[in-house]
């Protein structure tokens, strides 16, 4: 009996010692917190709030705008940027694999050590899933492993240790992910590398609460602007400066004008200058190439999340808006300007876009036609009439350009559109 109690005490304390050695060769893991995870369209795991935004700004009673952008690890400088430039709430989607896995430890430090960062901005998470994986798994929170001390004196050094996916980027499902995530109800939908005006979430709060509740479809429109001076103004009166001396830019105006212009650049800079109090003008829909940023509400439409990348991901939505028979609103006074003019697609972009183009494209087109006819079936004719306002509205040689380029590039839906935009050349 004396011996059985003592095996019996051997067996209990060997296996106590085998758990204490898990626990202590494991980091404690089995009690790190977990963010769970869902499975989207049986390819992705999503993720929300992994890190979650501090502030309100909700102070003066009114609903605040949130800046809703996406990623991957290679953006995150960026957002870092944008917590202190602008004035309002951030909803950033990160994408990321194995390989990126260092940059959810980075952007958990970001968010432990950068008081701007850690009041404005929301980190939500996506990856790819493996191969003949069933279920989504929980992420883990970093653990601390560095002082803030530390992490500040050698960030750049952690920076390059972060290594980016190299995967087919979502880009629609990163879009919707940042705005299901946001902590507010009215959303800029953006992408990451533009740089907005001064006080910008600020100025436009009233307007927006105004205009934008979820019921009374409207969309409020952002101009976009480019350079490839250092300097990027971010108030009207330098923004006007660089316009008229030719240093700034209309967004794209080389590279795909017609997908990016707004008429009437003389009468915005005219109705910013006169006051400051921000206004808004109805503008048509200007036609299925447009995309915009635009400012509208969570219970709006959303981007279709099954287009492949770079092919119409962005037009998507602001065609689905005026299906959905939204009106567009150009804002005054607020902008936004890229660094850098584009000439031509990088030689990436272009490869992705022929992968896109070849494997998905016909799908999605397919599909996305269905579901606008579906579900709007009232609305054809004022795209039909936003065409023909858009065939007016373009400078001819800028028409011309952008025919010319969708031609060699394939991207007509068929011939009967081609000989369509022959017949507009010729008349």
């Amino acid at each position: 009996m004396k011996l059985t109690h003592g095996l019996l005490f051997v067996t209990v304390l060997f296996a106590w010692s085998l758990v204490l050695f898990y626990i202590a060769t494991n980091e404690v893991k089995m009690f790190t917190p977990t963010m769970q995870t869902v499975m989207f369209d049986e390819q992705y795991c999503l993720g929300y709030n992994f890190l979650r935004s501090q502030k309100s700004f909700r102070e003066d009673g009114l609903e605040p705008v949130t800046l809703t952008t996406h990623g991957t690890s290679g953006i995150i400088e960026e957002i870092e940027k944008k917590s202190s430039s602008w004035d309002g709430p951030i909803s950033f989607a990160l994408f990321i694999d194995y390989h990126s896995k260092l940059a959810l430890e980075y952007i958990a430090d970001v968010h432990r050590c950068n008081t701007k960062f850690q009041e404005k901005v929301s980190v939500h998470i996506a990856f790819r899933i493996s191969p003949y994986q069933m279920f989504c798994q929980p992420i883990q929170y970093p653990k601390p492993l560095r002082s803030c001390e530390d992490f500040i004196r050698n960030q750049k050094k952690y920076q390059r240790e972060i290594d980016a996916p190299f995967q087919l980027y979502p880009f629609n499902i990163m879009r919707n992910l940042a705005r299901k995530g946001a902590q507010s109800e009215i959303h800029l939908v953006m992408d990451a590398d533009m740089i907005t005006s001064d006080g910008f979430a600020t100025k436009v709060k009233k307007i927006s609460n105004k205009m934008i509740n979820g019921r009374n479809k409207n969309a409020l429109v952002i101009r976009r602007f480019e350079t490839n001076e250092k300097f990027i103004p971010r108030d009207n009166v330098k923004l006007k400066a660089g316009f008229d001396n030719k240093t700034i830019f209309e967004f794209h105006h080389k590279f795909f004008f017609v997908g990016h212009r707004i008429p009437d650049i003389q009468k915005w800079f005219n109705v910013s200058g006169k006051s400051n109090k921000v206004s808004s003008w109805e503008i048509p829909y200007l036609g299925a190439q447009w995309e915009t940023p635009v400012i509208i509400h969570r219970n709006d439409v959303y981007n279709a999340d099954y287009f492949p990348a770079r092919i119409r991901d962005v037009q998507s939505l602001i065609y689905k808006l005026c299906r959905a028979n939204y009106t567009f609103n150009l804002l005054s006074h607020v902008f936004s300007v890229h660094e850098g003019v584009k000439i031509e697609d990088t030689m990436y972009s272009k490869v992705v876009s022929e992968h896109s183009r070849k494997y998905g494209r016909n799908k999605a087109f397919t599909r996305y036609v269905k579901e606008m006819d579906d579900l709007y079936p009232h609305t054809i004719k004022r795209v039909q009439k936003s065409k023909a306002m858009i065939t007016e509205r373009i400078p001819f040689d800028n028409f011309i350009r952008f025919h010319n380029q969708r031609k060699s590039e394939g991207e007509y839906d068929n011939d009967r559109e081609s000989k369509e935009i022959h017949d507009v050349l010729r008349s």
